[in-house]
């Protein structure tokens, strides 16, 4: 021991004088210290760096939280009026302190007077060179080492080296030859005087060779390798500065290793001091590889590290230069017998030739991959003296063939990693990514079925015992199920999770024969590629072969599944609320662990983790030998399936050998108060409870999955207290986003929690766009915070903010004492606040808005049973099976430790929500087993705490369907269950009129969809309302693609699914891919009183009959006009009728329809013109139309009278009018959306349709002004997607459309089909000269183009033969061009008998929507008398006759060809 302690003292002694000349830090620390202190004393803030560890296979079966624990957390969270605070119980700690002083990170701003500078900041080269110690006194001189004081230079070095060589060989030569020794002695001492002077000279050719090397670089010789003395140059000057740094991360990393990874004839390994020198690295030479691809940056390296050679340094550099030493302290005994033996390790030396290639990408950090690779075996050399310290140290260099052994078995190791033509590959866009490189992906559930035809027998003889373990590419074993007793045809039906990394592996199972008392016996083999889960995340009913040696060996059948986490989007932060998922633990660290429960004061500190009532540890960290304060920076992570109720035990242990291990202390936390102290700075510090002293940090990550129920699901669903009413009317001087490519398309939308309820109309290309739109949104507490976000709307990327504004439900509602509305309103709040921008605290612009609350009614079971929640059969039995049992071959927990690690049930720590203060709760949650293996059924969890949880009885009123759906208003709540889709994708729910969905569902995983989501929406008017079921292929935030839709009356839809879960078919626009879905809702009445522009009322569709005019005023020479009228809605032109020449009483019997979104704010005109050949149209007066008084559904004639600025009152026309209630759905198109009329778009399939279609199932019901009495009507059956007619003439009046399916007349001869081409409006293109194409059969003709205009008028009409066999005309508008091809502006199909009668004589207006955009008006009409083969009937110069019957399918000699559309002739 005295001699150990000498050697220690001697090691302290060098260790200090190389310190003493002041160049560079010395790290001198405890080597009992933890890695944590050690790095402190090396660098500042190093305990966060990442452990290294050999790496292992990362998958593994994952353990399950099935939550509803009885433990009593330790740790638990109050909240005090918004602000949280923590406490601790069963300790004298106080949780606050501990965390507050883990917050205070050394270098922080300081709250008051800056103090003194601290003694950690004196740390590495600053430290030890003095330069923040007080001056030395004059006439005081420093300390010298020994040498300095009493020897000069030239009475050491490498010179009294050799000559202590040769003195040495001479004296135990003659000491062998005086005692006798035979001449092998001698041999040995030449051997040994031999090998270190070969090595001696080595060091002494190899500086040399460096030396001479320098000169040649500097002389510049002619060489195929470049020079790097600028980057040496940088080198030497900011090693001083990076050592500190680069010496803390070795410490920190290494002293770690070294103790997870003691030999057991050593008690521990520890390193006590530590540097890497003065001397920097050396980069030689250079060579550059130009001739690779773009993204390929390749180059060798010449690279060295000799801090022994002063050579190129000046003698003051020399003489304060420090080399690298490393001292290992080794203790080897056990218990309290142990004794500590330094070794050190100094004179290090490293060269070689190294390849570095690159791997460049467009993102940050730049520098994808780098592949490093040693094109020559590098040349290493050092001392290693074991005992003995620097001065009479023994180099084990010096012994005869052990240097070459180390420096071989050195190679041996490094070879296959990164010598030639091997490389080390390192991930940087990973490693710098922030994810851990080992953190899972997702869970794959493995429902191993049966075997069938299992061939193979026992060792000896006998039917096999089969089971199935689980791996991926026959890795470690991940999962196994229980084994089936003699037979060949086992039935397991058993699931099992693994945690996997990537999908582009191969799950193996492998069928074993079990064995009592020896090794278990492979009988074959199946596997599973995991990427086929890419494609469809759900397999079932899959069937393998079951393979040995290539031979069948029968066959497997099993499920798998697979449950992605789900990422956040980049630029969409939005956090997901969900109850399923991963978990990711990382046990960091304890510090001041009690140490008077060791009788040496040492412990040798271990934890586990226990999840829930789980007597049994998930989780076992790393053991450390001998400190009080370990690092262990263990991540684990399990699949939880309540986080609500989840509670997570930690115990700090005591590792005795042979002894019982004590608990040290623990920690009972509740998951979702972990989860919210994370993000903050000493947050993830807490208190251990059963000791004095002592704490622990843990960190916790929730990852959710992509799991029916996880997001939204039905068992998390809390109903609405009421809704906020925001009528967002303007903003003004928003910020301008589209730099010089016009302004803004500013919208509103409203996000609760980060999830998008509501949202406005977008207004195109406006700084200061007006709304006037009142939206509706459901609350659920008055804690909620409504965000009023002004974003800009982009039609093809995703739309970007423009500021927001916050507004609290607690400042427009409050508590009531009645239990049928138990929430009262304060009042309507006006407001005009900034718009608050994103990136710092900045603001542009202001929103003008009034809010309001409107109560819920309380209603009982506003719930839903989860039908398809998938984390509920995260459950397997337990017990022995009859035939069969677990195959098990662990070692259990002996019932002592079981007793001696038992711990009071309990949370001790509380994070509660008040300034960080403590206060002194307890909760008690209940539960079931917790780790995967309850035979108890996944329910949600009872809270029995009377402190932080009470249960309550379910309050409100009962009321039945009936008297639900009496009420006009109120908040449906939608719970989509699952679904057979034709394809994946997101379910979107839309509401009247389908403007912006009101939620989605995320997007599915398989065409199996299992969503249990719950989203809400508000209804204006139940009797007229719309639900839109839309099937949505592109994620949220893209251009919608539209796959599959179902759309129905809102009353209806009620009436079936409050009943449970109805089914219903989505199709495409081709009425073709059905896809089903399972919905289930509940109805909450909201008493809304409804403004007059609110109402269905309020918007539909109005039939406007021009007849005649009377008293029209002259304007030509004779006294005549050509009168024409022209009629516009909110300035837009709608509709313009035939030219009547000569008369002053013209007759034009024409109809049109027009969509009004708005009867309150609708701005009807009627303009009548005098047409001229030459000079400009003349107006002849204009009348308004009010459409407000306009009795719904009932034929009104009025007379209106002209009047002109010029000349008064002059003339009268007469017009009829028809307005049928309706919603008008609109669309969002480029960057504009519906702003006026013609606009307003329905959207069926993903194509926008006219909202003259009838978008009801017949309108059953009526609201009239100041009630709310329901009147029978006739029925309006639904046109056909993308068209509606009106029939011409008396009948015109009628509210009825033709039959749809009218009967089809007896004789087959083909009649006569005059179609007339008015005009179109709405192209897509503003600047074109458009022409419509028109084919009926194997005949088409074309219109003449018009000017430049975006609303043509062709008023042309074309002659063709058609019967009942001719189902279809086709539309095409193209653009003319002069040079070039002709650009398609749109195009549609008519269905010819929807709109008109096959028998006798019928005539309808039709109104075509264009694919892409537009409308087209057409006339049709029918002569079912007339054939036009065999008419001899003269017609118009603009009218073209077929002399050809239609027929169904248009020839394959037609000169166009066939159309797209063209193949669906037939149907």
């Amino acid at each position: 021991m005295a001699t150990n302690g000498a050697a220690q003292a001697e090691a302290n002694a060098i260790m200090q004088h190389d310190a003493d000349k002041g160049r560079v830090a010395v790290h001198s620390f405890d080597p009992n210290a933890s890695p944590a202190e050690k790095g402190a004393a090396a660098g500042k803030s190093r305990d966060k760096l990442a452990s290294v560890r050999e790496k292992e296979p990362h998958e593994k079966e994952v353990h399950i939280e099935t939550g509803g624990s009885t433990v009593i957390p330790t740790i638990t969270v109050e909240d005090h009026d918004g602000a949280k605070s923590v406490v601790a119980s069963d300790t004298t700690q106080v949780a606050q302190d501990v965390q507050d002083q883990a917050a205070n990170i050394p270098g922080a701003i300081p709250s008051g007077p800056a103090p003194a500078i601290p003694d950690w900041y004196r740390v590495g080269w600053r430290q030890m060179s003095g330069i923040d110690d007080a001056p030395i006194p004059e006439g005081e001189e420093k300390d010298k080492g020994v040498l300095d004081m009493f020897l000069r230079e030239q009475y050491y070095g490498t010179w009294y080296h050799n000559a202590a060589v040769i003195v040495f060989a001479v004296f135990a030569s003659h000491f062998l030859t005086r005692f006798h020794f035979g001449w092998g002695w001698l041999f040995i001492v030449l051997a040994t005087c031999s090998t270190y002077y070969s090595t001696s000279m080595g060091r002494v050719r190899r500086r040399a060779r460096d030396d001479i090397q320098r000169e040649l670089v500097k002389s510049r010789l002619a060489s195929e390798h470049e020079s790097a003395d600028w980057l040496n140059h940088f080198l030497d000057r900011f090693w001083l500065i990076y050592e500190p740094v680069l010496s803390s991360t070795v410490v920190a990393s290494v002293d770690q290793i070294l103790s997870t990874n003691t030999p057991p004839f050593l008690d521990s390994l520890r390193l006590s001091q530590f540097t890497l020198g003065t001397k920097a690295p050396r980069i030689d030479k250079v060579r550059t590889f130009p001739k690779t691809e773009d993204d390929i940056v390749m180059m060798d390296w010449g690279i060295s590290f000799t801090p022994n050679d002063v050579s190129d340094m000046t003698p003051r550099q020399a003489q304060n230069k420090v080399n690298p030493k490393i001292v290992l302290s080794i203790r080897v005994g056990k218990g309290l017998a142990t004794a500590s033996m330094p070794v050190l390790l100094e004179n290090i030396t490293f060269s070689g030739l190294m390849r570095i290639r690159m791997k460049l990408m467009s993102n940050f950090p730049h520098v994808q991959i780098v592949d490093i690779s040693f094109l020559e075996k590098p040349v290493i050399d050092y001392s290693l003296k074991p005992i003995g310290g620097e001065t009479f140290g023994f180099d084990i260099a010096n012994i005869p063939g052990l240097s070459s052994f180390i420096r071989d078995m050195t190679h041996a190791t490094l070879g296959p990693m990164m010598y030639d033509p091997n490389v080390f590959t390192l991930n940087l866009e990973q490693m710098l990514s922030g994810k851990p490189l080992d953190a899972a992906i997702g869970v794959v559930q493995v429902s191993v079925h049966s075997a069938r035809g299992v061939k193979g027998t026992k060792i000896g003889g006998g039917t096999p015992d089969p089971y199935v373990s689980l791996s991926i590419n026959n890795r470690a074993e991940l999962a196994r199920t229980k084994y089936k007793t003699n037979t060949y045809n086992p039935t397991w039906m058993e699931t099992k999770y693994l945690l996997i990394n990537a999908l582009n592996e191969t799950l193996v199972l492998d069928l074993f024969d079990y064995n009592d008392h020896r090794k278990n016996t492979k009988l074959s083999s199946a596997t599973f590629d995991l990427a086929r889960l890419l494609e469809d995340s759900t397999q079932e009913g899959i069937i393998s072969p079951l393979l040995k040696d290539g031979k069948d060996r029968g066959e497997l059948r099993y499920d798998v599944s697979y449950y992605p986490v789900i990422e956040a989007v980049p630029g969409n932060e939005e956090i997901l609320e969900s109850t399923v998922g991963i978990v990711r633990l990382v046990i960091h660290q304890a510090k001041e662990l009690d140490h008077s429960k060791s009788i040496s004061g040492d412990l040798n500190p271990f934890a586990k983790v226990f999840l829930s009532d789980s007597k049994k540890e998930v989780f076992c960290t790393p053991r450390f030998k001998h400190t009080n304060s370990p690092v262990w920076e263990a991540p684990y992570e399990f699949l939880c399936a309540d986080k609500n109720s989840s509670v997570i035990t930690f115990k700090v242990i005591d590792d005795r050998d042979f002894l019982k291990d004590p608990v040290v202390g623990y920690m009972s936390i509740r998951l979702p108060d972990l989860l919210d102290c994370m993000g903050e700075a000493g947050r993830d510090w807490f208190p251990l409870s059963g000791c004095k002293t002592g704490k622990i940090r843990v960190s916790a990550q929730w990852k959710p999955l992509s799991m029916a129920g996880s997001i939204h699901g039905s068992d998390q669903y809390k109903p609405p207290i009421g809704v906020v009413r925001l009528c967002l009317n303007k903003a003004t001087d928003v910020k301008n986003v589209e730099a010089t490519l016009g302004a803004s398309d500013p919208y509103v939308r409203v996000q609760v929690n980060n999830v998008t309820k509501g949202r406005t109309e977008v207004v195109n290309n406006n700084l200061n766009p007006v709304w006037d739109q009142i939206v509706y949104i459901p609350v659920h507490s008055l804690k909620e915070t409504l965000m009023l976000e002004c974003m800009d709307y982009q039609h093809l990327t995703k739309d970007r903010s423009l500021g927001s504004v916050e507004v609290h439900v607690a400042d427009l509602a409050e508590t009531s004492e009645d239990h049928r509305y138990p929430y009262n309103s304060t009042g309507v709040k006006a407001g005009s606040d900034p718009l608050r921008l994103d990136k710092g605290n900045t603001y542009k612009g202001n929103l003008h808005y009034t809010a309001e609350f409107v109560p819920a009614l309380a209603l009982k079971n506003i719930k839903f049973e989860s039908h398809t929640h998938e984390a509920r059969g995260m459950v397997s039995s337990e017990g022995q099976d009859a035939d069969g049992g677990f195959v098990s071959d662990d070692a259990s927990m002996s019932s002592s430790d079981i007793e001696i690690q038992a711990i009071p049930e309990g949370v001790t720590i509380n994070p509660t929500k008040k300034q960080h203060r403590v206060t002194m709760s307890v909760d008690t949650v209940g539960t079931t087993n917790s780790n995967g293996t309850s035979s108890e059924p996944l329910v949600p969890s009872t809270p029995t705490s009377d402190t932080q949880r009470k249960e309550t009885k379910e309050t409100g009123i009962e009321m039945s369907p009936d008297e639900l759906l009496s009420q006009q208003s109120g908040i449906i709540v939608f719970n989509m269950i699952s679904g057979t889709l034709a394809k994946k994708g997101r379910l979107e729910v839309l509401l009247d009129d389908g403007y912006w969905p009101c939620f989605s569902t995320i997007r599915s995983r398989s065409t199996h969809a299992q969503w249990d989501y719950v989203g809400e929406g508000f209804m204006k008017e139940i009797d007229f309302g719309q639900v839109w079921l839309r099937l949505n292929e592109a994620d949220e935030g893209d251009k919608d693609d539209i796959i599959a839709e179902w759309k129905g009356d809102a009353k209806s839809f009620l009436e079936h699914t409050l009943s449970g879960p109805q089914q219903y078919t989505l199709l495409d626009q081709d009425g073709k891919s059905p896809s089903t879905v399972m919905v289930e809702a509940r109805y909450i009445p909201v008493p809304v009183k409804l403004e007059p522009r609110e109402s269905i009322n309020n918007q539909g569709i109005l039939t406007v009959q021009l007849i005649d005019g009377q008293e029209i005023r002259g304007v030509d020479r004779g006294g005549k006009s050509d009168p024409y009228a022209v009629f516009t809605l909110n300035g837009q032109k709608v509709f313009k009728s035939q030219t009547k020449k000569k008369t002053l009483t013209p007759e034009w019997n024409e109809n049109f329809e027009v969509n009004i979104p708005s009867r309150v704010g609708a701005d009807l005109s009627v303009e009548i013109f005098d047409w001229n050949q030459i000079e400009q149209a003349k107006s002849l007066g204009i009348a308004a139309i009010n459409v407000i008084d306009i009795e719904p559904f009932q034929s009104e004639e009025r007379v209106l009278n002209l009047v002109s600025t010029k000349h008064g009152e002059k003339g009268q026309i007469r017009v009829r009018l028809l307005f049928r209630p309706m919603i008008i759905a609109k669309s969002r198109k480029n960057t504009s959306t519906f702003s006026s009329a013609g606009r307003a778009m329905t959207q069926i399939g993903g194509l926008p349709v006219s909202a003259g279609k009838g978008v009801f199932h017949g309108v059953t019901g009526l609201i009239r002004r100041g009630d709310r009495d329901r009147e029978e009507i006739v029925s309006i059956p639904d046109a056909p997607a993308g068209q509606a007619s009106q029939p011409i003439g008396a009948e015109a009046m009628t509210a009825r459309f033709p039959s749809s399916d009218g009967a089809q007349p007896s004789s087959q001869e083909p009649g006569t089909l005059r179609v007339m081409v008015i005009g179109a409006k709405d192209l897509s293109q503003t600047d074109c000269k458009p022409y419509a194409t028109i084919r009926v059969g194997d005949k088409e003709f074309k219109t003449k183009h018009t000017s430049k205009t975006s609303s043509p008028e062709w008023n042309e009409s074309f002659v063709f033969a058609a019967s009942p066999l001719t189902q279809k005309i086709y539309v095409w508008i193209h653009d003319h061009k002069t040079l070039g091809k002709d650009k398609t502006l749109g195009d549609g199909e008519v269905d010819i008998w929807r709109h008109i009668q096959p028998r006798g004589m019928s005539s309808a207006e039709v109104q075509l929507e264009l694919r892409d955009s537009g409308l087209l008006r057409l006339r049709l009409e029918f002569d079912a008398s007339t054939n036009p083969v065999s008419s001899s009937s003269s017609v118009s110069s603009s009218e073209h006759i077929s002399r050809t019957m239609s027929i169904v399918s248009p020839s394959r000699f037609s000169i166009r060809g066939r159309r797209p559309g063209a193949e669906n002739d037939e149907d």
